[in-house]
């Protein structure tokens, strides 16, 4: 069995006391397997995704990357594990350009300077952005940061890729882009975004979410075609299905 995994057990999480976020959340993850994580805004998709990654440690469950329990103690290798595209780019992006960026993480786990230059020229093509290499960040669009930010996780060659919403700010062709360098990761990934085209392009399994808890946890397809289920959870159906006749109602 790959170590490449996520587990979670009755992961339960507020931000403030007696005010929960997440109740109850259990699931688990695998190699190669790609994950939506759908469900209204406010929901919790943004706050599970900043647990498993460690941002978030005082929770009350299981929360276990790799067989490592996400605690304040085992951070720096969790952190080695996982890669996090942020919803805002300038969270992500701190540097003052492009390349300064991507080698950033590799430098600072003390890589030689020849892995590292070799690791952000092959980030930066898998993300189509070696044009960028030069380019300061504050000059940059909203979809280019969005992609220096992917390929900054990417340097660090992740097992595992946490992405959220990662398809805002960007334009149909950078979009089209995101969609193949998703496809083309080949380890586990979890996206949580409200755009479900996205998650119907890249995700073969779907996780819900609503009231705090994971609804239904399925094939991506099956779930995001079930009209009435995506409506009773504040949700409606993929763009590329609303008008067809082939969705379930009932």
């Amino acid at each position: 069995m790959s170590h490449i995994r996520i587990d979670v057990e009755g992961l339960t999480f507020g931000y403030e006391k007696g005010k929960e976020i997440l109740s109850g959340i259990s699931f688990h993850a695998a190699e190669s397997e790609s994950v939506g994580i759908i469900g209204e805004n406010g929901v919790g998709k943004s706050t599970l995704l900043k647990l498993l990654a460690g941002l978030c440690p005082e929770y009350t469950g299981s929360v276990r990357i790799e067989d490592i329990p996400v605690e304040k103690s085992t951070l720096s290798r969790i952190r080695s594990r996982i890669g996090y595209v942020f919803q805002d780019a300038d969270s992500q992006l701190f540097m003052n350009t492009v390349y300064e960026d991507v080698a950033f993480a590799p430098r600072n786990y003390g890589l030689p300077e020849k892995e590292v230059e070799r690791r952000v020229e092959q980030a930066l093509k898998m993300t189509g952005a070696e044009h960028l290499k030069e380019k300061q960040i504050y000059r940059m669009s909203g979809g280019e940061k969005k992609l220096v930010s992917i390929a900054s996780v990417l340097s660090m060659t992740p097992d595992i890729l946490l992405l959220d919403e990662p398809s805002g700010a960007l334009d149909p062709k950078n979009r089209r882009n995101l969609i193949r360098i998703l496809n083309g990761f080949d380890h586990l990934k979890l996206i949580a975004s409200h755009d479900l085209d996205l998650i119907l392009e890249t995700c073969e399994r779907a996780v819900l979410l609503h009231g705090g808890r994971i609804v239904k946890d399925g094939p991506a397809e099956e779930l995001l075609t079930d009209g009435k289920l995506l409506e009773e959870c504040g949700l409606e159906l993929p763009l590329c299905l609303q008008g067809r006749r082939t969705y379930k109602m009932h």
